[in-house]
């Protein structure tokens, strides 16, 4: 590594954890409270079902490493967590899905599992924002200022945007309406946690409305999955917002098809691997379907992560249920441009 490299990572670095310690306030609306680190998905009696020694496996950027990207055994304190809120509302607004039984046929008990989701990615962009901030005021010319910029621009639009669906959800959960659907079903247990949403629109179906409209689309069409262990099995949730349900009804059914789950398996498996980047695995997954393969999910996200490369909704024939998935998965030809 030379010198620009190392010092380049260090800024990054010192900046990003400047940006963690500003985010203080609990995210509730109205709540002047400080929050403290709180889990995405609860600890006890979910991510302890796939950890083992109090350690999960994390897939992170890291910016001293040329790939950008890695793997990384981590405690289950640290893992899937994040500063979003006080103590009283991480215990009693959520308290339907940490303690007891969960009724997966509640519709709050699915909304409350989705704000989480929303909650999270709001202090990702947060973090993400006010590092490039940070970095905006540094006296250097390793970065690019400009994209910087733009970058960190596009990251407070996308807040706002995920304000919009957090209030949406908070105003169903203190009105007994309903702006979502939700479906979600059983699965054979594999050692994955996930709790991510991605966008349904491709890029190219967004150049083409936008071209027709001749203006920027005021909103997304997306869609959140979870997936965690629940009982010796793995739980899916799916939601979107039912002003969506026409647009993406057939894509989230295919989901659901209990004469072919097969189908389900794949897609699980390209937008675990493409898609949604806010996942943990356990020791065992680990082992079986990314050691010694790492370098292929490396080279996977920096593929979905180019902007040239439009593979939205695509679906390649992999299975994390097949045996033969490391395989299959090493024989993707997908070119990086």
């Amino acid at each position: 590594m030379n010198s620009d490299f190392i010092n380049k990572a260090r800024q990054y670095i010192k900046c990003k954890n400047s940006a963690k310690k500003r985010i203080k306030q609990c995210f509730y609306p109205g709540c002047p409270n400080e929050s403290i680190n709180s889990h995405i998905l609860q600890r006890q009696g979910i991510l302890d079902q796939i950890s083992i020694n109090s350690h999960l496996w994390t897939f992170e950027k890291d910016v001293f490493e040329e790939n950008e990207f890695a793997f990384k055994r981590t405690g289950l304190k640290k893992a899937f967590s994040f500063n979003g809120f006080c103590n009283t509302h991480d215990t009693e607004l959520f308290k339907e899905i940490e303690s007891g039984m969960i009724d997966f046929t509640s519709y709050r008990t699915n909304l409350l599992f989705t704000l989480r989701t929303v909650y999270d990615e709001i202090y990702k962009k947060m973090v993400y924002a006010n590092t490039r901030d940070c970095l905006l005021k540094n006296d250097t010319t390793l970065f690019d200022k400009d994209k910087l910029q733009e970058e960190s621009e596009n990251a407070k639009l996308a807040i706002d945007d995920l304000n919009t669906l957090s209030g949406k959800i908070l105003y169903d959960l203190d009105n007994n309406s309903q702006q979502f659907v939700f479906q979600n079903r059983t699965l054979p247990q594999i050692g994955i946690c996930l709790s991510s949403f991605f966008t349904y629109d491709t890029s190219e179906e967004i150049e083409q409305i936008e071209k027709e409209k001749g203006s920027n689309l005021e909103r997304y069409t997306e869609l959140f999955m979870t997936i965690f262990p629940y009982k010796n099995n793995t739980k899916l949730i799916i939601a979107y917002e039912k002003i969506d349900e026409e647009k993406v009804k057939d894509y989230v059914d295919e989901f659901f098809l209990s004469n072919n789950p097969e189908i389900c398996y794949k897609k699980i498996t390209n937008l675990t691997i493409f898609n949604c980047q806010n996942k943990v695995f356990s020791e065992d997954f680990f082992n079986e379907k990314i050691r010694g393969i790492e370098y292929k999910y490396i080279e996977a996200t920096q593929f979905m992560l180019n902007e040239e490369n439009k593979i939205e909704r695509t679906s390649y024939d992999i299975n994390f249920y097949d045996n033969s998935f490391k395989d299959d998965f090493v024989g993707l030809n997908f070119q990086l441009t």
